[in-house]
């Protein structure tokens, strides 16, 4: 699997992002996954609403549009839940629960994503 890098501003944010751009891949998702290192992360695309059934941690989910702006940022997101649709959303992308205000991410930050 090819891993990308997460850059805000020219600034390693993750080292370890897994671009989950195929089905198979987004529909697994973190679903059974014990945990996550916090310099990891994956990256949903095509993704615009989530789930974390059969996940067994908290999670941070940001939301992009094509041109990797942040729309929208649902912190803390516990296992068995449905998350609402984001309007112009295209990537998901899910860090560990409490990185997205360690790393400083808001709404309207662009992001990068560097293989």
């Amino acid at each position: 699997m090819k891993l990308l890098k997460l850059y805000k501003d020219g600034e390693l944010l993750i080292q370890e992002i897994e671009n989950a751009n195929h089905f198979f891949r987004r529909f697994m998702g973190l679903m059974y996954r014990k945990s996550m290192n916090s310099n990891h992360g994956l990256l949903l695309m095509p993704c615009n609403e989530i789930h974390t059934f059969g996940m067994r941690f908290d999670i941070d989910t940001i939301t992009l549009d094509k041109n990797n702006k942040v729309l929208f940022i649902d912190r803390s997101v516990p296992p068995n839940k449905v998350r609402k649709k984001v309007k112009n959303g295209y990537k998901v992308l899910e860090l560990c629960s409490g990185m997205a205000d360690r790393l400083c991410i808001r709404d309207g930050d662009c992001l990068e994503f560097v293989s």
